[in-house]
């Protein structure tokens, strides 16, 4: 459904069945919207047991996984396909006691339609399956490492940290019990706090102020902030009382990713330098294999100077890895882009024209076939480009020779330095 639709037919039953939806203004509920129809129109929500699901149940189900990632860019559960509806409390594989919800670590998210169903007329008691196994499906999306937000997945930890020590240093902690009881895994803390944050925002921050403060910095909105969509803002937060102060922006790092595109570099250099190198070495003047000692060089250096502060970002904590990448791809990459970009422009000021004497030539044939003439390529008689055959080929010429000495007499060539100062040649002429 398309998103212009979806908020036509929905949007009053949303208004009247969605406080977070109601206090949006237009443009909120139009991204609001947008949101919840990408959503139902990717993720399959199944009834089990006998549980019709209804359109009306299924537009609030996923507008509950909108308000929790409402601030995030990425506000897919990435990995995450089906939702399953029971009518009650369940029972999972292996276990006796019933569950109003429960999430795996990939691809489905279980609820109770009937606790939902409460926990949804109960909006302001700090309980909500919902809320909470989207929390526990958004935080696994990190763990899991293929795709999620990242500011959200960088500061996570950070955050953490934060309640932890705030609850630590707190003195009174009747308010908060059932949230202290959670705080040696990060799970069911932020599953907790998700809760809360949605439902009882005031509290939480009159509770715990610096960890509501980078809870709205980390889900990137303030559900107190009514008037402006939710919309985080840094200097309304960021007050002297806070235990840490709110950074301005989250440095990204990429602890929980299990791959990045970095690591694909030397597959670019790899199979890339040869095909560059091929054309380049017709005019350029520096022998390939003094290119690749450069190369060599040039990543090693690279290695050595980011070693640090990638591992910093948790990217090539393994040296060796880091190194060989550089080796094999940064290094590649950088120079043939160096080179590149020396072949667009050779300065006048820096042009030599000299002429020299054939002394001899071969024919190159091109697949073997003998009878289809491809290249020439001629010897000077003093020995000029001698380390440079490409620069003293010739492709296919009108005139077959026959004899060396009445054949072509000279080859003359101008050479510059190209835009980086390696030097070129620009022109090449037979007499």
């Amino acid at each position: 459904m398309k998103s212009d639709l979806f908020s036509t037919q929905w949007d009053s039953f949303l208004y009247n069945y969605h406080l977070y939806y109601r206090n949006l203004d237009e443009t909120g509920k139009k991204r609001f919207s947008k949101r919840a129809s990408s959503i139902l129109n990717n993720l399959v929500i199944i009834g089990k047991e006998g549980l019709q699901v209804t359109e009306e149940i299924k537009i609030l189900v996923v507008a509950n996984l909108v308000q929790l990632t409402f601030g995030l860019k990425n506000y897919w559960l990435y990995g995450y396909e089906y939702i399953y509806l029971y009518p009650e409390a369940f029972s999972l594989p292996n276990q006796t006691d019933s569950v109003a919800g429960s999430t795996y670590q990939q691809k489905i998210i279980a609820l109770s339609w009937r606790n939902f169903a409460i926990d949804h007329l109960k909006a302001n008691d700090g309980h909500n399956i919902s809320l909470s196994q989207y929390a526990i499906a958004l935080v696994q999306t990190v763990l899991n490492g293929k795709r999620y937000h990242p500011q959200f997945g960088s500061y996570l930890d950070t955050w953490f940290e934060i309640i932890n020590k705030e609850i630590g240093l707190k003195t009174n902690k009747d308010g908060i019990r059932g949230l202290e009881a959670t705080t040696e895994n990060l799970i069911p803390t932020f599953a907790k706090c998700v809760e809360l944050f949605f439902e009882k925002p005031a509290f939480f921050k009159k509770e715990l102020p610096t960890s509501y403060a980078h809870f709205c910095l980390l889900l990137n909105q303030d559900p107190l902030n009514i008037s402006e969509n939710y919309a985080y803002q840094w200097q309304k937060l960021n007050k002297a009382t806070l235990l840490s102060p709110l950074p301005k922006t989250i440095p990204i790092h990429y602890k929980y990713k299990d791959w990045h595109w970095l690591y694909n570099t030397p597959f670019f250099g790899i199979f890339f330098t040869p095909i560059i190198l091929y054309h380049l070495t017709e005019n350029l003047l520096v022998r390939t294999e003094h290119i690749l000692i450069v190369m060599f060089l040039v990543g090693s250096v690279l290695a050595l100077t980011f070693h640090k502060p990638l591992k910093q970002i948790y990217l090539f904590k393994n040296f060796g890895f880091l190194w060989l990448t550089a080796v094999l791809g940064f290094g590649p990459i950088l120079v043939n882009g160096l080179l590149t970009i020396n072949q667009i422009h050779g300065y006048a000021f820096s042009s030599t024209y000299s002429k020299h004497s054939i002394a001899s030539f071969y024919l190159k044939e091109i697949n073997n076939n003998p009878k289809e003439l491809q290249q020439i390529v001629f010897n000077l008689s003093d020995d000029f480009l001698i380390d440079f055959p490409k620069a003293r080929t010739f492709e296919i010429i009108s005139q077959t020779p026959t004899n060396k000495l009445t054949f072509f007499n000279e080859i003359g060539y101008e050479i510059r330095h190209g835009l980086i100062g390696i030097p070129i040649v620009t022109k090449r002429e037979l007499f």
